[in-house]
């Protein structure tokens, strides 16, 4: 009996040896570059979530960089080159970084477009051998990296991020494709409708609205406002991917949070119509693309115009609704009536041999591939078309 126990607590010793590893007979370690410790160099404060730094077109700074192995030394023989991004914003300085004895100095960073967090992020590349020739070298990524400690900068505003287009591609952000907070100023509500609701920056007229695509009617979970978010509702923090659909600029699957105040003994959202501004006449600026822009997501109206003939059976207007109105001065914008003044016949307007003339109001689209005008005009409801006496 006393053999079996002794052979088993062999067994079991060499079993559990063989998992564990012994005294003696180390497991391999890997060995070489790991990773990279980015450091700011000089002076530079990345501030805090407490205290921001204020948010501006550039920021110049300059990084140092190290080579560590995996106990986290120091290679002193790397001499590679590395590829820096930022982890968000868009970097407008030189991206490869070259090491001499596992370390990179005083790199200059020209950060653009950057707001709420970022992160500088260096990358380790290596020749591609497959795809680079004689005369041009590739390079490629080998999934090791380092990263800088967080920056902190003020929020973005809606009037930031509508105000900064692309000349190359018209009239899109430059935060095209960028998840973004806006955050620090007040903002209200102005329209709800499309799935959506149209968010404004309060005391500011020009780049001051966008349009948050919530994909259903914004829900809000207050009985006493009707738990659809209303128009004049004050929004505290709103965030979401801000994406160009055909020049139109949206937030996608966004969040937002209403500003909350006592009233009558319980907690509501504040909703003050008063911040909503009049509408904003275009009429005479519509041959203007520049100038429209600067009124895209806002309630606007153009007065005394007439249905301009189209055809009825154009994919525009039968999926959309959308038909053309004309101005004394013969400039063109889109009206669509379909989903929210149905009551309005376009084609009954078009066939008058005597014109009506009407004032219409409501949000301002973009789409740049509408014609005769890319701009386009939504009704809230009947009452936002006026017929002219």
């Amino acid at each position: 009996m006393k053999k079996i126990i002794t052979t088993l607590l062999i067994s079991a010793s060499f079993f559990l040896g063989s998992c564990l590893g012994v005294k003696g007979n180390p497991k391999p370690e890997n060995t070489g570059f790991a990773s990279y410790k980015v450091e700011f160099a000089g002076d530079f404060d990345p501030g805090t979530s407490e205290n921001r730094l204020e948010a501006q077109g550039t920021f110049e700074l300059a990084i140092n960089v190290t080579a560590l192995d995996y106990d986290g030394e120091i290679v002193s023989d790397y001499n590679e080159t590395g590829e820096v991004e930022l982890q968000f914003g868009k970097l407008n300085s030189v991206k490869r970084i070259e090491f001499k004895n596992g370390i990179s100095e005083n790199f200059a960073v020209e950060m653009k477009y950057s707001v709420d967090k970022e992160r500088i992020v260096v990358h380790e590349l290596v020749v591609d051998e497959e795809n680079s020739t004689e005369t041009s070298t590739v390079y490629k990524r080998t999934g090791k990296l380092g990263v800088s400690p967080e920056i902190f900068i003020e929020p973005a505003t809606i009037s930031e991020i509508q105000s900064n287009n692309s000349g190359s591609k018209g009239f899109d952000s430059k935060y095209n494709g960028r998840n973004i907070t806006l955050k620090g100023k007040e903002m209200v509500v102005i329209a709800v409708l499309e799935g959506g609701f149209y968010l404004k920056e309060v005391g500011v007229d020009d780049y001051s609205s966008i349009y948050l695509y919530t994909y259903s009617t914004p829900y809000v979970d207050d009985p006493s406002v009707g738990y659809t978010l209303p128009v004049g509702s004050v929004i505290e923090e709103a965030n979401g991917s801000v994406y160009e659909f055909f020049g139109f600029t949206e937030m996608s699957f966004p969040t937002f949070k209403p500003k909350y105040v006592e009233k009558n003994g319980k907690t509501t959202i504040l909703v003050d119509k008063s911040l909503v501004p009049e509408p904003y006449d275009v009429t005479d600026i519509l041959s203007s693309s520049d100038e429209m822009e600067k009124k895209e997501a806002l309630i606007v109206s153009v007065k005394n115009v007439h249905v301009e003939w189209f055809n009825e059976n154009d994919d525009s207007f039968v999926e959309y609704g959308q038909f053309p109105v004309t101005t004394e001065s013969g400039a063109n914008i889109m009206v669509t009536t379909l989903y929210t003044a149905p009551s309005f016949n376009p084609v009954g307007e078009r066939d008058r041999e005597t014109k009506k003339r009407f004032n219409f109001t409501g949000v301002l689209k973009q789409h740049t591939s509408a014609r005769p005008s890319n701009w386009i005009l939504v009704p809230r409801d009947s009452n936002d078309i006026e017929e002219v006496e």
